[in-house]
């Protein structure tokens, strides 16, 4: 219900600005994104990775405070938008890393780093040529964080806690905001496009859509303690991934006493 939702603000927001409707897309821009952090704290009622959502949750009102910033016309705001998407990737980045990434995943971070590599180069080229080289350094750290956000989320191939839909989701979600960050920053340094503006949004929304979906574990894997996050239910039962009682999918947990006998003939004790 909450992803249909925001599925349909989403396209709400499309629509504004494919037909240039500024008064619209300043009401479903941040709206989609806020109906974004409502599908994630969804969610959290079902088995989840408890850190990554933390991170994320937080991911999204950056982006959401970006979203504001870039979409008012003082370009002066610019910069406080890149800020806070900047802010953004590095929650992105620690909610997809409780630990350091696989050693074998390292192996993704070249290829990864020369695509972002060219991109923010010819960036960089236009910003000398129109004079606005303050700009440069928060575009190189920006370009870092994508990077190292790009590369974390495909580096969950290699992480035996992330498996199913999970790493699909979260894998086209982050390639899908590389590719919408890139286009943005082309079309407004580089070499301006009719589609920009709404490729741009298209492929936005629908990477932050894919990343809250990622958060679901499914109970296909562990949480970084350890664990998936397990809600507890109505009438002393919780759901518990992969064991089914009368189909339900839920089983009841039974308190047993540690001094239970463990046969007949007096003896008590732990089996």
């Amino acid at each position: 219900m909450i992803l249909t939702l925001v599925l349909a603000l989403a396209a709400a927001d499309w629509y504004a600005v494919a037909r240039s409707n500024k008064t619209l897309e300043y009401i479903f821009k941040p709206a989609t994104m806020v109906g974004v952090i409502a599908l994630t704290l969804s969610l959290t009622l079902e088995p989840h990775d408890v850190w990554q959502t933390r991170w994320f949750l937080a991911g999204f009102v950056f982006s959401l405070a970006g979203d504001v910033f870039l979409m008012l016309p003082n370009p002066r705001l610019f910069v406080f938008g890149l800020g806070a998407f900047l802010a953004g990737h590095v929650c992105f980045i620690i909610g997809l890393n409780p630990t350091l990434p696989p050693t074998n995943a390292f192996a993704l971070l070249l290829p990864v780093a020369l695509v972002a590599g060219v991109v923010v180069w010819r960036i960089i080229q236009s910003l000398r040529a129109g004079n606005q080289t303050s700009l440069i350094g928060p575009v190189i750290a920006y370009g870092v964080a994508m990077t190292l956000m790009v590369f974390s989320a495909w580096a969950t191939l290699f992480r035996p806690e992330w498996v199913g839909a999970r790493v699909v989701f979260v894998i086209a979600g982050a390639t899908l905001f590389f590719i919408s960050d890139g286009v943005l920053a082309w079309n407004r340094f580089v070499r301006p496009f009719a589609a920009a503006k709404l490729a741009v949004i298209v492929t936005y929304h629908v990477a932050q859509v894919l990343l809250a979906l990622s958060v679901a574990s499914g109970g296909g894997g562990k949480a970084p303690n350890g664990r998936v996050a397990v809600p507890e239910v109505p009438n002393g039962r919780v759901a518990v991934p992969g064991v089914f009682s009368g189909g339900g999918g839920r089983a009841r947990i039974r308190r047993r006493s540690r001094g239970r006998r463990g046969r007949r003939g007096g003896r008590g004790g732990d089996r």
